[in-house]
């Protein structure tokens, strides 16, 4: 039966028979309609489908209300009545927080996932996401999201508009822990920064077998001490990645010599100017290192923003992550451009 045939009332000229023939027939529309509810709501996937061979469950609102903390702003940065502004000069204790919004379609489908990390005796958690369009056996683009200091992988994942331009674009997110909440990501000396970096290289190895993904698309990004991380697992494995992000990043690049290892792939960086919390210096410099390198980069400077607001709560910001990383890949990246030799006459 149609929908359109279903959905249409027919007047009778038979008195109470053509009005128990319109009940009939709107009873029928119903039947139908509740029928095509019913089958929508079987097809939606669970945990398990969308994470074949991992132990994951879908994130729910109340987690999600937890992991934003104690809200000090609204969501569009007003002050909260009653409570002083945020000082972002004071540091992390002046940081501008708002509480998570109902969850959209998207974020509803964020799974929470643990997996074995043999190296650290412990049960490590990962957060993923998984667009509607994802077709097993047909390569998706991955994005690697590194967290910032005592930010959790789901707050990252959080962060405005990373699960829904996800969606748009047709990304796999990973959001892995990388050991603990101060790990470094391998950016600085020490057992923890070790564990931290291979926690990230083996979540990472686990979605590739999990899922296709297309190898020469697979992307790096990170905020804050994710930046750090951006910057060091990038020039570290270069191979790997078609694109790197590092936004309000800590670290940066070393030197000239350091720069070398960035000229496989592109490079967006992005950093607020009056981050009081990681300077912007850092991102001005790197960005001059790739232009002496002749590294493909990008450096995009926001006017009086801070250190993550802009960012977190910032989707319109946020797409230009997944602009950047929808434009290039291993595909289309050439890597060092020489000058041309001098032209012959």
């Amino acid at each position: 039966m149609r929908a359109s045939g279903a959905g249409r009332l027919i007047p009778s000229r038979c008195g109470d028979n053509g009005a128990m023939n319109h009940r009939r027939v709107a009873w029928m529309a119903g039947s139908w309609l509740g029928l095509a509810a019913g089958t929508a709501f079987a097809q939606a996937p669970t945990p398990a489908q969308l994470a074949p061979g991992q132990n994951c469950a879908f994130v729910t609102q109340a987690h999600a209300d937890a992991s934003a903390g104690t809200p000090n702003v609204n969501h569009d940065g007003s002050p909260l009545p009653g409570l002083p502004a945020p000082d972002i000069s004071r540091g992390f204790q002046g940081i501008p927080r708002s509480a998570q919004p109902p969850l959209t379609a998207s974020q509803q489908r964020i799974l929470e996932c643990t997996y074995r990390f043999a190296e650290a005796e412990a049960d490590m958690p990962y957060v993923l996401f998984v667009p509607s369009t994802y077709v097993p056996g047909k390569p998706a683009p991955l994005i690697v999201d590194l967290h910032g200091l005592n930010i959790t992988p789901l707050m990252q994942m959080l962060f405005d508009g990373t699960t829904d331009l996800a969606e748009r674009y047709g990304f796999i997110v990973l959001a892995p822990m990388g050991y603990s909440l101060s790990g470094w990501w391998g950016a600085r000396s020490g057992r923890p920064a070790e564990l931290s970096e291979l926690d990230a290289m083996t979540a990472l190895k686990l979605v590739r077998e999990r899922y296709a993904v297309d190898n020469d698309r697979i992307y790096l990004m990170g905020h804050s001490m994710g930046g750090a991380g951006t910057y060091h697992l990038g020039g570290k494995y270069p191979d790997i990645w078609a694109g790197i992000a590092p936004i309000s990043g800590a670290g940066g690049i070393g030197d000239a010599a350091a720069a070398e290892r960035y000229r496989s792939f592109a490079t967006l960086l992005m950093h607020g100017e009056k981050d009081s919390i990681v300077r912007v210096d850092g991102s001005r410099r790197a960005a001059a290192l790739l232009q002496g390198a002749g590294a493909q980069h990008l450096y995009l400077e926001f006017p009086g923003k801070d250190h993550e607001f802009w960012i977190r709560r910032g989707a319109e910001n946020m797409e230009k992550v997944f602009l950047f990383f929808s434009t290039v890949s291993k595909r289309t990246n050439k890597g060092f451009i020489k000058a041309p030799d001098s032209p012959r006459h």
